[in-house]
């Protein structure tokens, strides 16, 4: 099961600048006993992050916001993205150019 997790806090400065409500997406592929957090640190930089399947709650007291996508995801392979909007696009198959901040995704996701 495939789910895009929102932030409303990014460590990055251009995106604390450029990016509204949203500053941060990454999806996140939940298993029966773990989820697989994949998140963007920089162009050819993903880090797989392994948690027990209770730290969601935990996440969304810190402002982090879920939102299911049904779909298959890609093989996550390091692919040339620029931003986490990317890769999360790539991962879920959108093709979109327009959408190019996290709450743009979360718009089109909605």
């Amino acid at each position: 099961m495939l789910y895009i997790g929102f932030s409303d806090y990014s460590n990055k400065t251009l995106a604390r600048m450029l990016c509204k409500k949203y500053k941060h997406c990454a999806p996140i592929i939940v298993n029966t006993k773990n989820i697989v957090i994949y998140q963007f640190v920089h162009m050819n930089k993903i880090v797989k992050i392994i948690r027990p399947k209770s730290d969601l709650n935990r996440l969304c007291q810190h402002g982090w916001l879920f939102i299911k996508y049904n779909t298959q995801p890609k093989q996550i392979i390091k692919k040339k993205c620029f931003t986490c909007v990317q890769f999360t696009k790539y991962v879920c198959g959108i093709k979109n150019i327009w959408i190019q901040t996290p709450l743009d995704l979360f718009k089109y996701i909605k």
